[in-house]
């Protein structure tokens, strides 16, 4: 078999997101219940190190909502930025909830094309998600209630730790993009 080398090369390059502002106090309050009630499922059996709900929560109240919504804006951003009519799936989607001082390891999410995160209401001063790559200076993408944030799959990413009150409830998810 052929040797695969990896070679990471230092580019000046720009990495594209895309985000938006979601009001949706409903949808909030029952994403918030369902995470609440599932608990903690992975037990810290993954890079979370915090609660964390089942893989596959696109069905549940809340959850639903979210996933329809991620599934056109994915339709719509591949079709203005590449003029290009897709069939988007959602293969998974999971619920977090962080208290002060938790953390997810380094990781990405490859082969998804597309990575999303739907921060609710998050407290004043909880980290947002760090993209290393990006470096200490611009790498940290700080929160909004209602942040929706898209991203390439493949984007190494983390949340670092620290302190804050309250709870950080998160829903991420992987979409991952076929032609019609």
């Amino acid at each position: 078999m052929t040797e695969i080398k990896r070679k990471d090369l230092p580019l000046n390059t720009s990495m594209t997101f895309f985000e938006c502002i979601l009001n949706e106090p409903e949808m909030n309050q029952q994403i918030i219940k369902v995470i609440d009630e599932q608990g903690d499922r992975q037990k810290n059996n993954t890079y979370v190190k915090a609660q964390m709900t089942e893989w596959f929560m696109a069905e549940k109240p809340g959850f639903n909502k979210l996933a329809n919504m991620c599934i056109d804006i994915s339709k719509k951003i591949s079709f203005e930025k590449h003029n290009v009519q897709v069939r988007p799936v959602i293969k998974d989607m999971w619920g977090l909830k962080y208290k002060s001082n938790e953390v997810t390891g380094r990781h990405d999410h490859w082969p998804a094309s597309w990575s999303f995160t739907y921060y609710i209401n998050p407290p004043k001063d909880a980290p947002g998600l760090f993209f290393p790559e990006m470096g200490e200076q611009g790498g940290e993408r700080k929160l909004e209630p209602g942040l929706l944030l898209f991203f390439p799959g493949y984007i190494l990413h983390e949340v670092r730790e620290k302190k804050f009150k309250g709870y950080r409830y998160t829903v991420t998810g992987n979409i991952y993009i076929y032609e019609k």
